[in-house]
Parts: C-alpha cells; sequence; structure tokens
C-alpha cells in the first residue's frame, strides 16, 4: 500500500454541504472522504461528470479504490460563518411551481471555512501505480465546490505501514474508534453510495479533532484496530 500527502493551501478556505442540506446549508469543518476522492479523481477524470455503471449514472469517483482523511496544518487558523447567499432552489420545490421564475432563487445561508493562505493535508492510502497516485495528487484544483479553490504546495508520496493500538493522530477517523484523551466532535457524512446520481446513499459517523473558534488541529489519543503510518504521522480507518 501507497500512502499520498497533498498540502494544499487554500485561496480563500472551502464549503462542503452537511448530509441533506436545502434551504440551510450548514458546511463540514473539514472536507470529508468523498469529496477527497473526488478531488483526487478530477485529475484522472477531467472533463468527465458521470458515467454509466451497471444501468446507474455515477460520478467518476465511484469505485476508485482510494481512501483519505483531511487535518489542518500546525499553524492553521479560520473561522466558520454561515453567509448570505443567493441560491437556485427549483428543486426544493413542489413539481407545479418548478418552472414559475419566481420560485427559482432563494436566500439561503451558506456555511463557509474561511482561512486564506493556509494549508489542509490531505493524506490518500491506495494501493496502485505510484507514478499515477502521485500524478494524481499533483492534479488537485478544488475542494468542495467549484469556487473552493487551492494550490498543491507539496506531495508526499511512500510506503503506507499497516499498525494497530494506542496511538495520536489529528486526522479525522470513524466514530466508532475509541478514544483515549482528547477532544472530538462528531458529525455524519455520506458513504460511498453518495457517487450515484439519484440516490441519497447512507451516513457514516465520524469523530473530527478540531478545536473552536478559531478553527486549529487538535492531537487525539485513540485505540486503533486499523491504521497506516504515513510519514511520521497516523491516519485511522477503524
Amino acid at each position: 500500500m501507497l500512502y499520498s500527502k497533498v498540502f494544499l493551501r487554500l485561496h480563500w478556505g472551502f464549503s462542503v454541504s452537511v448530509p441533506f442540506a436545502s434551504k440551510a446549508k450548514p458546511s463540514f469543518y473539514l472536507p470529508p472522504p468523498t469529496t477527497l476522492v473526488g478531488a483526487l479523481a478530477y485529475g484522472k477524470f477531467r472533463g468527465v461528470d458521470n458515467r454509466a455503471e451497471k444501468g446507474k449514472m455515477v460520478s467518476p469517483a465511484f469505485g476508485l479504490k482510494v481512501r483519505a482523511a483531511a487535518s489542518y496544518e500546525r499553524d492553521f487558523l479560520g473561522g466558520y460563518i454561515e453567509d448570505i447567499v443567493k441560491n437556485v432552489i427549483m428543486y426544493f420545490q413542489r413539481k407545479e411551481r418548478r418552472l414559475e421564475e419566481r420560485y427559482r432563487y432563494g436566500v439561503v445561508p451558506t456555511g463557509k471555512v474561511y482561512s486564506p493562505n493556509k494549508v489542509i493535508k490531505v493524506v490518500y492510502v491506495a494501493d496502485m501505480d505510484r507514478g499515477e497516485l502521485e500524478k494524481w495528487s499533483w492534479s488537485i484544483t478544488r475542494l468542495g465546490c467549484k469556487e473552493c479553490l487551492v494550490s498543491v504546495e507539496d506531495v508526499e508520496i511512500g510506503d503506507a505501514k499497516k499498525v494497530k493500538g494506542r496511538l495520536k493522530t489529528s486526522y479525522y477517523f470513524p466514530a466508532d474508534v475509541k478514544v483515549i484523551s482528547g477532544r472530538v466532535e462528531y458529525v455524519d457524512f455520506w458513504d460511498e453510495n453518495g457517487y450515484i446520481w439519484g440516490s441519497s446513499g447512507n451516513t457514516l459517523r465520524y469523530a473530527i479533532p478540531v478545536l473552536g473558534y478559531p478553527l486549529t488541529c487538535n492531537e487525539v489519543e485513540v485505540e486503533a484496530n486499523e491504521a497506516y503510518e504515513v510519514g511520521g504521522e497516523y491516519v485511522v480507518f477503524g
């Protein structure tokens, strides 16, 4: 197994809506695994918005055998704000209203993490060609919506060593992992079924080791059954 550790510098910040968001769109404090895998897949499938898979239309990221987690760089400082944004809301309307122009737009409070020029670390663990993983990692251009531009500062490629037991991590992990010490916040991320168009998919509970305001990284100690050492750090998947 190989890992790719990607250092992404934010242009202004990012926004990734929580599951089931509609007229209110709060954002996660960190981009979830599905967003990270989608960002990586863009390097391979650039220009392809969907593809057919067993009679269903799916995202190009569907079936990509990559696991991912994110954390803030040590000097990261950010703030969470919900801006008032004019959004298309016609698909939340009753069928008879959807073609009427007056129901096309609405004011929607939209969550955003602002942290201009700060760095987010993303780790990918995959069984694939080293050169391909590195090329895709350097091809990342955004995290979340199209306006959430990032610049790849550096990419570190190495062997991912599988470990277990007590260890410390600043990357988010599944909520069923036992926390020994440290503060976490619990959130619900989409699982990979969220890559299927027209399917709401399921949610998975995760623990995010962050500190409140300002947003910054927080290292916690856990009891891991499945984790990987990645360049002197640990990512936990179970």
